[in-house]
């Protein structure tokens, strides 16, 4: 038997090519009776579109590159699995192939290529890439969308971020909720707009209730886990020891938790721990961490159904922000 083509579905559903087209690509212009009895025979028939022939009618690719920035730290790179995830599952259900390309800072930029070629539609981008990169694929009037971006709203291009300003209020509010009131923050300033509002929410949380917080409990300078170990150390040095610490980072937190237990002193019984981002190993840890979850699968998939809207020629959000919830586990003492 001849394989079914296109032709032979419109005939069968008395419409022509066009129509089974439209339906192909879901693209409007087909009336919801029409578009439902072509689907009907595409699944009686098993009908399988051929991708060459799509690729060639809507001069697309299907392709789109998703461009990872890679990190040292193994736990730091869950946080983009769990993105990379939500992206791959919303991608097979709009019908792209997903390319990944990994990258480290200074490294020699490998889109060029990609971009020369013209063998993508366009790019997802996953944290802040350096905005060299960006502007090579602005200029080249890609579409491209940044997931988990910490650039302000201001900025040009359209990006789906977590207000995390909110995370760290969120974080902190609870921390105050179980009566802690000697609170700590470690933080990364390697990501600037990141720290700006992470410690901004700390900081802004920590006002509202009248609480004040000495310099030494401020400790910016964590990347991965064994820096957020020597920023915790330098707390328990200061002589001042808090009750509670909020890390903005699962990562920082476990590095953090593994320091004042090698002190001698318990989690939580002598001080407490709030992390931000929910990773995985973070519920396995002992004891497992209380953190504020940004839901990275949801943001994979509206990065995936925003970059599918641009290059769709359909409206969307420039900013897209996702909710945050506080996932409650036992690594915070009440002492109410």
């Amino acid at each position: 038997m001849s394989k079914i083509t296109i032709r032979d579905i419109a005939k069968l559903a008395n419409v022509s090519t066009t129509a089974v087209s439209f339906v192909l690509n879901g693209k409007e212009g087909v009336s919801k009776e029409t578009r439902q009895r072509i689907l009907d025979i595409m699944e009686q028939t098993n009908f399988i579109p051929n991708a060459h022939t799509r690729r060639l009618n809507l001069k697309r690719s299907f392709n789109i590159h998703l461009v990872i920035r890679q990190y040292e730290s193994k736990l730091r790179n869950m946080f983009s699995s769990e993105i990379t995830f939500g992206i791959l599952k919303a991608s097979e259900e709009l019908g792209y192939n997903i390319v990944t390309t990994n990258i480290r800072s200074g490294e020699k930029n490998r889109l060029t290529d990609y971009i020369r070629n013209k063998d993508t539609d366009g790019f997802i981008f996953i944290n802040d890439a350096e905005t060299s990169l960006l502007s090579q694929v602005e200029v080249s009037e890609m579409p491209f969308v940044v997931v988990d971006s910490h650039a302000p709203d201001s900025v040009s291009y359209p990006q789906v971020k977590a207000d995390y300003f909110e995370a760290a209020y969120q974080a902190t509010q609870y921390l105050i909720q179980k009566r802690h009131h000697k609170i700590a923050f470690i933080g990364t300033d390697a990501l600037a707009d990141y720290y700006v509002n992470t410690f901004g929410g700390y900081q802004k949380c920590m006002s509202d209730n009248a609480l004040a917080f000495p310099s030494d409990w401020i400790q910016p300078g964590a990347t991965d886990e064994e820096t957020a170990r020597a920023c915790m150390q330098a707390i328990l040095d200061s002589g001042n020891t808090p009750t509670a610490v909020f890390c903005a980072g699962d990562i920082f937190a476990i590095g953090a938790m593994r320091c004042v237990k090698e002190s001698g002193l318990r989690v939580p019984g002598d001080i407490s721990f709030v992390g931000l981002d929910d990773v995985v190993i973070s519920r396995y840890i002992e004891p497992p961490l209380t953190t504020v979850s940004v839901n990275e699968e949801l943001m994979g998939q509206m990065a995936m159904q925003t970059i599918n809207k641009i290059i769709s020629g359909k409206p969307f959000d420039k900013v897209t922000l996702t909710p945050s919830t506080l996932v409650e586990r036992e690594s915070v003492r009440d002492l109410r």
